[in-house]
Parts: structure tokens; C-alpha cells; sequence
């Protein structure tokens, strides 16, 4: 064979094998994201989380914000894809060049040039060959059957689900915080105030709250979520859930006692004519780190709520009620607070109830950087809450509206006085331009209840918000 053949047949074998490699190379890209810009005025919002600073005159505040959230998902087949989704916040004007020294929430000053991107998830989603079980791992969202009081936030954990011919089988494991901080005075951290809240696992007294931690031990001091659960369809209408949830925190191990609160719940779903009816029961036991002299407190809390939703005239009608048990006084060895979680800054919770649809009272689904709420927490600083919501939902054409009126007290109090919070009343109307790009106005006022009542002095100015929001997604 000449050499000028030789080469020929090497350069087709060389073709023919990498043609046969290519399928196995082979990836489906996938890009979905979102982009929303807000003007927001109102007289209880700044641009950042955490509850209401609620007093009178407080002034009308101005201001636009945005977010752009990127999702890239590499699925290698069916059975296999890496999801990564990341996020970029600024408001109009805030910052640029790191002239703040932070590069998270910025970015829309002057000249713009700012490093300000965010990961939200990246997991690793995949099925177990030759089984029902589905597997996610990684930093991922996490949402719980119990419209996210529990947890609504993002994590860095395992999740697995099995189908199974009656319904599912599942489990999860999240690693909220490992708090390494390294030693020596130049490496000391002080706290966080999420860890030493009592209502989010970690009691604070004049002893902790503050403590400065010193640690260079992964896995010493940690925070961690299991969660074990089943769901079962007992009829092509009705679905019953169960779950089991251990919250655990030794973060403040150096100076108190560890952390465990034990959760069970029970959540169902059933259609019922042309209702659709759901609700759910939590009751959490268990022992909070220490708060008087060295022992522990026991835990013995509840959480409830039930729903409903129904066709009604061209829209569709909402109701949601909402239970969370509070506490009279902290100083005793029982607690009937319903403990939540929060991220570290206590200004970011980790679970919400976007199903009230409120815009002031409670963290509405839309918030960004701006967050803030009245009953920011449901803990509500031990008191519990109780709330009802109704809402209403109309489609005409390319024209949307949903109206919500909202009341709420707090469940119990040492305070004299009443416990009737107030009552929201908020609507957004809005135009669907294309599929996926939709303009709507939004407005929200709350009347605040005797609970606000001063002593003395005036009362704080009811809270009203207004807001112009453009929303595109991919």
C-alpha cells in the first residue's frame, strides 16, 4: 500500500472514530432564566430584609430595583443533567466599581462595573439505574409539603425520591451552617444573630447572645436539616403526605447545650366537586440549647393551616387560614413557640408563606432585595401568629388581576393590650404583552390593628407600598 493510501485509510479510521465518540460526548444545553425590574414607593420598605421598623412619619421612599437569575442545566441524557443557576441584584444607582466595599447587591450605580454574581443552585440531578430513585446533589432549593413555614430557601444538600405504585418515598439532608472561623483573635467571629435567636434553635441570653466563636474544626459546630417522608395517593382525588423533620444546631456547643427539634406533620390535598381543599398539622418536641442556668428548655409547638381554592365566575377563588402556636414567657423550662429557621443574617429567613399573597404583612413571592415584612419571621418574636387571607384571580384575555384582603393577630402574648395585628388589602393588575414578558401595577395597604396602639404619643403610620414591575422569562 502506498503511503499516500496509508494516509487515507489512517485519516477515514480517524473520522469514522470520532464520528462513534461524538454521540457519547454529546450534551443537550439548556438556558432558562428571568429578568425583573421594579419601581417600588412606599413608606415601610429600604431596600433591604428584615421585619418593620413600624413608626410614625416615617416618609415615602422611592426606588428601582432589578434581578436577572441565568439557569445553564448540561443534560448529558434522560437520566443525567448538572443544573446551575446563578443571580444578579442591584438597584438603580446603588453602587459601582466596589466603591461600597460588598459585591453582592450591587452594581447599578455610575459606570456599572461591579462583581456581583451569585450562585443560587448547583446540584447534580440524576436517576439511580435499575431503580425508582431520583437523587439531587448539591446547593439546591428546598421546599417543604407545608407551604414552606418549615423551610423555602436554598441549600447545600442531598435529596432523594422514590416512585413508588402507591405514591413516593423520600429524604433529604441539608448542612445549613458549619461555622469555621479559625482561631486566634485575628480569626474569632462574633455569632451570627440567627444563631442566637430562640426561635431558630439556639436560645439567646445575656451569656450567648454575641458569643464570639473560635474554631478550626469542620463539622464542630454545625447546623443540619434531615427530613424522612412518604406521600400517598389514596384516590386519584385525594393525596396524604406524612413527614418526619429534625432541625439540629450545636453551633453555640461551646457554651451551651446542642439543639433538637423534632417535627412530624401530616399534609393532605383532595378535590372536592369543584373545590380543591388542602392543609396540613405540625407539632415540633424536642429541647432548645440553654437558656436558664444550665438546662435546656423542652419544645412543645404546633403549626396548622388549611386552604382552599374554587372556581368562581369567570376567576378562581382563594382562602387560606394559618395557625402558628407563640409563647407568653420565655424565662420557663417549656416552650409552645413554633421554632423557625433563618438564614445566618437574621435580616434573610429560610422559610416564608407565599400562599397569604400579602405585600406588607407577610414576605410576598415577588420580593427581592427589597424584603422586608410586618410579621417578618412567623415566629413572630414568640408570639406566634394567626391569620386568615382570601384572594381572588382573574384572567380576561391578556388582562390579569388578583385582589387579596388579609387579617392577622398574634396567637399569644405577655404584652396587655390587644393582639389584633391588622388587615391588608392588596391587588395587582397587569398585561401579558407575549408569552413570557408581562407588565403589572401593584398596591397594598395595611390598616394596623390596637396592637400598635402607643402608650403614649402618635400612632405609627400605616403602611402602603405601590410598585411597577416588568417580568420576562426563558
Amino acid at each position: 500500500m502506498s503511503m499516500k493510501k496509508r494516509l487515507l485509510a489512517v485519516a477515514a479510521v480517524s473520522a469514522l472514530t470520532v464520528a462513534t465518540a461524538v454521540p457519547a460526548l454529546a450534551l443537550d444545553n439548556e438556558f432558562h432564566g428571568l429578568f425583573r425590574v421594579r419601581g417600588i414607593i412606599d413608606n415601610f420598605n429600604d431596600g433591604a430584609g428584615g421585619p418593620v421598623g413600624l413608626k410614625n412619619n416615617p416618609g415615602t421612599r422611592s426606588y428601582i430595583e432589578q434581578r436577572a437569575r441565568l439557569m445553564y442545566i448540561a443534560k448529558a441524557n434522560d437520566d443525567l443533567k448538572l443544573v446551575t443557576h446563578f443571580e444578579f441584584d442591584s438597584r438603580w444607582g446603588d453602587n459601582s466599581y466596589g466603591s461600597n466595599g460588598s459585591t453582592r447587591n450591587n452594581g447599578g450605580g455610575i459606570g456599572a462595573d461591579q462583581t456581583n454574581l451569585e450562585t443560587k443552585n448547583i446540584y447534580l440531578d440524576f436517576n439511580i439505574p435499575s431503580t425508582p430513585v431520583n437523587v439531587k446533589l448539591g446547593i439546591q432549593g428546598f421546599d417543604d409539603g407545608y407551604k414552606g413555614i418549615i423551610s423555602s430557601t436554598d441549600a447545600a444538600g442531598l435529596v432523594a425520591k422514590a416512585k413508588m405504585s402507591f405514591g413516593s418515598l423520600g429524604g433529604a439532608y441539608f448542612r445549613f451552617d458549619d461555622a469555621v472561623t479559625g482561631t486566634g483573635a485575628a480569626a474569632t467571629a462574633t455569632a451570627p444573630a440567627s444563631y442566637t435567636n430562640s426561635y431558630v434553635g439556639v436560645p439567646a441570653s445575656s451569656t450567648t447572645a454575641g458569643s464570639v466563636i473560635q474554631n478550626s474544626t469542620p463539622g464542630y459546630l454545625t447546623r443540619d436539616l434531615v427530613n424522612l417522608n412518604a406521600k400517598v395517593n389514596v384516590t386519584k382525588d385525594v393525596k396524604v403526605g406524612v413527614d418526619y423533620y429534625l432541625l439540629y444546631s450545636d453551633v453555640l456547643r461551646q457554651t451551651q447545650n446542642r439543639a433538637n427539634i423534632h417535627m412530624a406533620g401530616i399534609n393532605a390535598e383532595a378535590k372536592v366537586g369543584p373545590a380543591t381543599v388542602d392543609g396540613f398539622v405540625l407539632y415540633q418536641t424536642g429541647r432548645l440549647g440553654s437558656a436558664i442556668g444550665t438546662d435546656s428548655q423542652k419544645v412543645s409547638a404546633f403549626a396548622a393551616n388549611v386552604g382552599a381554592k374554587v372556581k368562581a365566575g369567570p376567576g378562581t377563588l382563594r382562602a387560606n387560614a394559618l395557625y402558628i402556636s407563640g409563647n407568653r414567657d420565655n424565662g420557663t423550662s417549656t416552650r409552645n413557640d413554633f421554632q423557625t429557621i433563618l438564614e445566618r443574617g437574621a435580616t434573610t429567613p429560610g422559610h416564608a408563606f407565599y400562599a397569604s399573597e400579602m405585600q406588607i404583612m407577610l414576605r410576598n413571592k415577588y420580593n427581592m432585595s427589597s424584603d422586608r415584612a410586618v410579621v417578618f419571621d412567623l415566629n413572630n418574636g414568640s408570639q406566634g401568629l394567626l391569620g386568615g387571607f382570601v384572594g381572588y384571580d382573574l384572567a380576561i384575555d391578556k388582562f390579569f388581576m388578583n385582589s387579596n384582603l388579609g387579617a392577622a393577630a398574634v396567637a399569644r402574648s405577655a404584652r396587655a393590650g390587644s393582639d389584633y395585628l391588622g388587615t391588608e388589602l392588596n391587588t395587582e393588575i397587569g398585561y401579558k404583552m407575549y408569552d413570557n414578558l408581562t407588565t403589572s401595577v401593584q398596591a397594598g395597604y395595611m390598616l394596623l390593628g390596637q396592637y400598635y396602639k402607643p402608650a403614649n404619643g402618635s400612632w405609627a403610620e400605616n403602611p402602603y407600598t405601590a410598585k411597577l414591575q416588568v417580568n420576562y422569562t426563558f
